[in-house]
C-alpha cells in the first residue's frame, strides 16, 4: 500500500470515526435531552453537582468542545455563574475520556452487530422511540468501523521511514509531542477524534506509550480552541470561563511533564494492552487534575476576575436574554431556552397590561407612555424568537421536543397580541385624558373588576405553561367563561347607563372597545393554557 492510499485510509477512517461520534451524540440527545436539562437545573446548586453534571453531559454529547460552547452561551444568558461553569468544566475533562475507554475495547466483529441493529431500528422500525434508540447504536457501530480502518492503515503507515523518524523525534522530545497533539487537535477541533486516532495507532502497535501520552496531553490543550473561539464576542464572564479551561488544561500538562517517565511506568502496569494503557493514561490524567482543582474553583474564579477585569458591557443592550445561535448546535437546549425567552416575553407583556390598567383607571399617563415605548421592543423580540425557533433543526429533536417547539411558535403570536391589546388600552387612556372624557363610578368599578380577573387569568396561563400544570389550565378555562359573562353583563349595564344619562356619550365607544380588548386578552390566555392539552 503506497503512502497516498495509506493516508486516505487513515483520514477516511478518521472521518467515519467523527461521523459515528456525531451520530452517537445526536442520538443520545434525542433519547435523553429532557433528562439533560433537568440535570442542568439541579447542577447549578454547588460545584460538586456541577462537576457530576459535566461528566454526564460530556459523555452524552461526546464532545467537550460542544459542551464548552454551550456553557459560553449559558453564561451569556446569565444562567450559569463563572464558578458553576468551572465546576462543570472539571467534570467535562473526565467525561471526555469515556469515549477513549469505549473505543479501547477490542470487540472485533461485534461492532457490526451494533451497526446492523441500529440501521434496522433507524430505517425499518415504525416506532419513533425505537428509531431514536437505533441512531446511537448505529453511531456506536460506525465509530468502531472508523477505528478499524485507522488501525489497519496505521500498520502500513508505521513501516514508512518518515513516520519512524517522526516517532523517534517525538520519543526523544516529549514537549514536541505535546505541541503536535495540541496543533492537530486544534486543527480538527475535536479531542475525541484525536484520542481515537492515537488509540487506533496503539491498536496497530504503531506508537509507543510515551509518545501516546505526550500526544494525549497535547490533545487536552488543543481541546480549548472551540471554547476560546466561542468566547471572543461574548461577555466578560464567558471570556473568563474560556481562559479557565485554558489555565486548567495547560496547568495540568505542566504539572505532569516533569513526571512523564514514572507516569508512563505506572500506566504500563494498569494493563497489558497498549490501547487500554492509552485510554487509562487519558482518564487518570484528567481525574487527577480535576480532583486537584475542585477545591480551588473559587480561588481560580477570583484570579480570573483580577486578570480579566470589568463588568458586563451595558453599552449594547441585548433584546433577548436567553437566545444565542450557538445553541442551535444543541437543539434540545435551544428549545428549552426558547421556552424561557417566550415566557420572558409573556412577563413583559403582563407588565404592559398592568401599566395599561394604571393609566386607564388611575390616570397615570407615564404608565401609558411606558406601554407605548415598549411596543417596538416586544415586536422585535417576537421576531427574533420566531426566527430562532425556525432555525432550530427539527429533525434533530425527539417528538416531545418537536411538539414543544411548535407550541412555542403559536404562543409567541398569542403573547404578542396581548401586547397589542395593552397598547390599545393605553391609547384609550391617553384619549380620555386628552379629551377630558370621564366614565361613571359604576363603569370604573366594573372595569377595575374585569382588569383584575383578566390580568390574573393571563398570569395563571403563563404559569400553567411554564410548569405544565393541568390544574392551572382548568382554572384558566373557568376564568375565560367568567370573563365572557362579565363582558356581556357590563355591556348591558353600560347601555342602560347611557340610556339614563349616567355616562358621557363620548365614553361609549371607548368603554365598549375596552371590554372587547380585555375579553380578547382572556381569549389569548385561554389559547396559551389550551396548548398544553392539544
Amino acid at each position: 500500500m503506497d503512502i497516498f492510499q495509506t493516508l486516505l485510509q487513515v483520514f477516511g477512517g478518521l472521518a467515519l470515526f467523527i461521523y459515528g461520534v456525531h451520530l452517537l451524540s445526536e442520538g443520545l440527545e434525542k433519547v435523553a435531552g429532557d433528562k439533560f436539562l433537568s440535570l442542568l437545573e439541579k447542577a447549578t446548586g454547588n460545584r460538586f453537582k456541577g462537576f457530576l453534571f459535566g461528566v454526564v453531559a460530556t459523555a452524552m454529547m461526546q464532545s467537550s468542545g460542544l459542551l464548552m460552547v454551550t456553557m459560553i452561551g449559558l453564561i451569556n444568558a446569565s444562567l450559569l455563574s463563572l464558578e458553576q461553569a468551572i465546576g462543570i468544566m472539571l467534570g467535562q475533562e473526565i467525561g471526555t475520556t469515556i469515549t477513549g475507554q469505549m473505543v479501547a475495547f477490542n470487540i472485533r466483529g461485534f461492532n457490526l452487530v451494533f451497526l446492523i441493529i441500529g440501521f434496522y431500528l433507524m430505517f425499518f422500525s415504525q416506532n419513533k422511540k425505537w428509531q431514536q434508540i437505533g441512531q446511537p447504536l448505529f453511531g456506536f457501530g460506525v465509530v468502531f468501523v472508523g477505528m478499524n480502518m485507522m488501525s489497519a492503515a496505521a500498520g502500513s503507515f508505521s513501516q514508512l521511514p518518515v513516520f519512524q523518524d517522526l516517532l523517534l523525534a517525538l520519543s526523544r522530545n516529549v514537549i514536541l509531542g505535546v505541541l503536535v497533539g495540541t496543533v492537530f487537535t486544534a486543527a480538527i477541533q475535536s479531542s475525541t477524534a484525536m484520542t481515537g486516532l492515537i488509540i487506533a495507532l496503539g491498536k496497530s502497535n504503531s506508537i509507543t506509550l510515551t509518545v501516546a501520552i505526550a500526544l494525549i496531553l497535547g490533545a487536552n490543550i488543543g481541546s480549548c480552541i472551540m471554547g476560546w473561539l466561542a468566547s471572543i464576542q461574548s461577555t466578560v464572564n464567558a471570556k473568563r470561563a474560556s481562559y479557565a479551561q485554558i489555565f486548567i488544561n495547560i496547568g495540568g500538562v505542566l504539572l505532569f511533564l516533569p513526571f512523564i517517565a514514572p507516569y508512563t511506568t505506572f500506566i504500563a502496569m494498569t494493563s497489558s494492552d497498549l490501547p487500554r494503557q492509552i485510554a487509562n493514561a487519558h482518564t487518570i490524567f484528567n481525574v487527577i487534575v480535576s480532583a486537584l482543582m475542585i477545591p480551588l474553583v473559587t480561588a481560580l474564579a477570583r484570579f480570573l476576575k483580577k486578570i480579566i477585569p470589568g463588568g458586563e458591557d451595558k453599552s449594547e443592550k441585548k433584546l433577548t436574554k436567553y437566545l444565542d445561535d450557538r445553541f442551535l448546535n444543541t437543539p434540545f437546549i435551544a428549545v428549552s431556552l426558547a421556552k424561557e425567552e417566550v415566557l420572558r416575553l409573556g412577563r413583559l407583556t403582563y407588565t404592559m397590561l398592568k401599566d395599561a390598567e394604571k393609566s386607564y383607571l388611575q390616570g397615570k399617563m407615564k404608565s401609558a407612555l411606558a406601554v407605548l415605548e415598549q411596543e417596538p421592543e416586544i415586536d422585535q423580540i417576537s421576531h427574533i424568537v420566531t426566527k430562532f425557533m425556525e432555525d432550530v433543526p427539527g429533525d434533530k429533536l425527539n417528538p416531545e421536543e418537536h411538539a414543544m417547539l411548535e407550541r412555542l411558535k403559536h404562543l409567541v403570536t398569542d403573547i404578542e397580541r396581548v401586547g397589542d391589546h395593552a397598547v390599545n388600552l393605553a391609547e384609550f387612556a391617553r384619549q380620555m385624558d386628552k379629551k377630558e372624557i370621564k366614565i361613571s363610578k359604576y363603569a370604573r368599578k366594573e372595569l377595575k373588576e374585569l382588569f383584575q380577573v383578566v390580568g390574573e387569568t393571563y398570569a395563571v396561563a403563563l404559569k400553567a405553561f411554564k410548569k405544565n400544570d393541568r390544574v392551572l389550565v382548568e382554572q384558566v378555562i373557568q376564568s375565560e367563561d367568567e370573563v365572557d359573562k362579565m363582558e356581556k353583563k357590563f355591556k348591558r349595564n353600560h347601555v342602560e347607563r347611557i340610556r339614563k344619562g349616567l355616562c358621557q356619550p363620548e365614553a361609549d365607544p371607548i368603554f365598549v372597545e375596552t371590554l372587547r380588548n380585555l375579553e380578547r386578552v382572556s381569549d389569548h390566555s385561554y389559547n396559551i393554557a389550551l396548548s398544553l392539552i392539544y
